[in-house]
């Protein structure tokens, strides 16, 4: 991986992980579309860590991005150390309902699933392990 950042997933999380996007964006010529996605992506994951990962409610989880770029292949890592959760076998929801007969949650991971072309949850060492792949533009580094 080219770039790690850990975070604690608490009120100051989202802000260093959009400065982690934008540095690793700049320096490797990501695409402006590219970058949002990635940003998307990040937020969502980073999001549901914020939500329910804390092991005890008293601390926040914390959570581990690594993003790699070989060529115009985009591999991202996350590491939480929440309960848990594969948000891969979550059934996707039906947008056909109406907004007021659909259940709560679920559209943040069926949009993730969306932005990228591979995904592979794993259960290891008391964490849960997300790793994402997906094709990029790149522009002038």
């Amino acid at each position: 991986m080219q770039a790690r950042l850990r975070v604690s997933a608490d009120s100051e999380a989202l802000g260093k992980v959009e400065s982690f996007i934008a540095k690793f964006a700049a320096r490797q010529g990501l695409g402006t579309d590219d970058t949002a996605r990635l940003a998307i992506v990040l937020d969502e994951l980073l999001s549901n860590v914020m939500k329910h990962g804390g092991q005890d409610r008293s601390r926040p989880g914390t959570a581990e991005i690594a993003l790699g770029l070989d060529g115009t292949r985009l591999t991202i890592e996350f590491v939480d150390s929440g309960p848990p959760f594969d948000p891969f076998v979550q059934p996707t929801p039906d947008l056909a309902l109406p907004l007021e007969e659909r259940p709560v949650g679920g559209l943040g991971i069926h949009i993730l699933r969306s932005l990228v072309e591979e995904a592979r949850y794993q259960r290891l060492d008391g964490c849960n392990v997300i790793q994402l792949t997906r094709q990029v533009s790149l522009g002038e580094r």
